[in-house]
């Protein structure tokens, strides 16, 4: 994964004072960044732009920095979907000289282009879903692909931003433009910032919003009378074109996450129609996953002639997963993501204590599938509830709602209310608002696509976005984009049902398991500092202790708080407070053996004088006969 930092001043910065920021950014990155990384760095007195990046490209065809004669491109993520012609400086130079030319690109993907040292545009994918961050400090405005050191070089310090972390304890994720770190932002959708360089230093900077997803979004909803034979091939052609651009940008096979769903299966159908035959990859920590996954590619094998190596694994099984504790498992999430990754992976195995050495493979990804399916839909025979109602529930659903703190739902809710006002303003209507809130925020923040170069959404494809808010709410729970495009893509598996992570038991770890309940509860007694106050505490205990006692422990409220906990001790180290294990005490404590009522008292009282020794004795011998 890419790191960038850019930074444009009104006016020349003292050496002293740009090595010092300089210093800072480094060292907030020391244990992230590889020592193999490969750094790029330009600038002058009145700005600068450091890239860093694996220093192998594997079999990518696309660079992370490419200079020709006065332009400098520096590309963030894969470009798919776009015109390719000409390379990474050529789609600069289009940048630079005023296109959209993010209009087509599948996110998240965003582009720095610099123009000799007098000129710059930076543009964020339309979907806003690039983790490029800004914020501005002493003249200084800055950009970078994390916020923590992006605080760091702007301020000097890194503080949680209050508001990020509402968002993220209720929601899972830092909603709308929101992060983790006080004084930073994310880029909005289709978000464009350029520069100029005045002849006696400083730079000018103006900021507009291009092609972004309200153009997407109206631009499907306003052909919802159209026919589904249309949509369906605007579908496919945005699908299948995805799939075509992905193998101009990567030389290897792409493996793909083939599950029992319908989403991979579509993905997988696409891949198949581009003339591809897809590594294939299965978790089956549920059973029915593996079963279907494996029907399917014999169906290719024996109906097409096809052999796809297909792997399958347990992703969760807990041999895997408990190697290493909760506490160092959430950690390195953490600092790997700058913590923007959902706390439900705290239960997968532990990733790297670095960012990786060489450049992940590609993969594809069926997220966003959800967009054509009503996912989020209340089912048609419930009680009527407006969509408003129902996106509330949907979205404020990473903890019970008995959990969270009322003043940050409060705020939540309004917050979530003006993303549905907006969505009525630009003319959508009925369950079509809780596609878009979907979208807005599930896609663009909680999708991890967004943290690994090479993950690649077709979903998130504009043509097929545009396609699925043209369908109906009666055709999308009717799933007839996929059933529809599977049937034409490959006829052969249209017959075979689908089923869902939900679909039989699993076998996946709990958060509780190994050394989980112990870190729980240690966290209990030392995290303080007022991130971890959206949630109530006693809640927290009581569900930790469910878990002891084998009963029905919610989970997400025990990942929710140990994410929070943790990043209150590195960002609110001075709220932390000795460990005491007296949580971890009153939780495993045998019960107390219950107290004999004041009547048995007052019987076994009369029992210890002499009369009543005598009158008790009497009442045993007549039971006994």
């Amino acid at each position: 994964m890419h790191i960038m930092l850019a930074w444009f001043a009104e006016r020349a910065l003292p050496e002293a004072a740009r090595r010092a920021a300089r210093d800072r950014f480094d060292a907030s990155l020391a244990e992230v960044v590889p020592a193999s990384f490969r750094r790029h760095e330009f600038g002058g007195e009145d700005w600068g732009v450091i890239v860093l990046h694996p220093h192998d490209s594997g079999a990518y065809r696309w660079s992370t920095v490419d200079l020709a004669g006065p332009v400098t491109a520096v590309s963030l993520g894969l470009p798919v979907g776009l015109d390719l012609t000409g390379g990474p400086t050529a789609l600069a130079g289009r940048l630079l000289a005023g296109e959209d030319v993010h209009r087509e690109v599948v996110p998240p993907f965003g582009l720095l282009a610099l123009h000799a040292a007098d000129g710059f545009a930076l543009q964020q994918d339309w979907l806003g879903m690039c983790r490029v961050f800004t914020g501005t400090s002493g003249g200084v405005t800055a950009f970078c692909t994390r916020p923590s050191p992006l605080a760091a070089f702007l301020h000097g310090d890194v503080r949680p931003d209050p508001d990020g972390w509402r968002s993220y304890a209720l929601c899972g994720h830092f909603g709308g433009d929101l992060s983790p770190i006080a004084g930073t932002r994310l880029l909005r959708p289709g978000e464009r910032v350029t520069g100029r360089r005045r002849a006696d230093g400083g730079w000018d900077l103006t900021t507009a919003i291009r092609y972004a997803t309200d153009d997407v979004v109206t631009s499907g909803f306003a052909g919802r009378d159209g026919s589904l034979d249309d949509l369906l091939d605007g579908a496919a052609d945005a699908l299948t074109r995805t799939a075509a651009s992905m193998h101009r940008l990567y030389a290897d096979e792409i493996p793909l996450g083939l599950s029992g769903g319908k989403d991979s299966r579509l993905i997988a159908a696409s891949l198949l129609a581009a003339g591809g035959t897809p590594r294939f990859v299965t978790n089956e920590d549920t059973g029915a996953e593996g079963e279907v996954a494996r029907q399917l590619v014999q169906i290719l094998r024996d109906k097409r002639g096809l052999n796809p190596e297909h792997e399958l694994r347990l992703a969760g099984a807990p041999a895997r997963v408990l190697g290493t504790g909760l506490r160092e498992r959430t950690r390195r999430l953490q600092r790997l993501h700058d913590f923007q990754f959902p706390s439900s992976y705290v239960v997968r195995p532990a990733a790297a204590t670095r960012l990786d050495e060489r450049v992940r493979p590609a993969t594809f990804t069926g997220a966003a599938g959800e967009l054509a399916t009503g996912y989020w839909y209340p089912p048609a025979d419930a009680e009527t509830a407006s969509p408003e109602q129902a996106g509330l529930a949907k979205l404020l659903a990473a903890v019970p709602r008995a959990v969270a703190a009322e003043a940050a739902v409060a705020a939540e809710q309004d917050r979530i209310a003006a993303l549905l006002r907006h969505a009525r303003d630009i003319g959508l209507r009925d369950l079509h608002l809780l596609d878009h809130l979907y979208l807005v925020e599930r896609m663009r923040r909680w999708c991890t696509s967004a943290n690994a170069t090479g993950m690649v959404t077709p979903f998130l494809a504009p043509g097929f976005v545009a396609a699925t808010f043209g369908l109906t709410p009666e055709q999308k729970r009717g799933r007839l984009l996929h059933t529809g495009l599977i049937e034409w893509l490959v006829p052969e598996w249209a017959e075979v049902p689908f089923v869902s992570v939900s679909t039989g038991g699993s076998t996946a770890t709990r958060v509780w398991e190994g050394d989980g309940i112990e870190v729980i509860a240690d966290l209990l007694d030392t995290a303080h500092g007022p991130i971890t106050e959206v949630i109530h505490r006693p809640a927290v205990e009581k569900t930790l202790r469910a878990a002891v006692k084998g009963g029905r422990a919610d989970a997400r409220t025990l990942q929710q708080f140990t994410w929070l906990a943790l990043a209150s001790h590195q960002l609110e180290a001075g709220a932390t407070r000795p460990a005491t294990a007296a949580t971890y005490a009153r939780i495993t404590a045998p019960p107390r053996p219950p107290k004999p009522s004041p009547l048995v008292a007052r019987l076994r009282w009369i029992k210890r004088t002499r009369l009543g020794n005598r009158i008790w004795a009497e009442v045993r011998n007549r039971v006994r006969r």
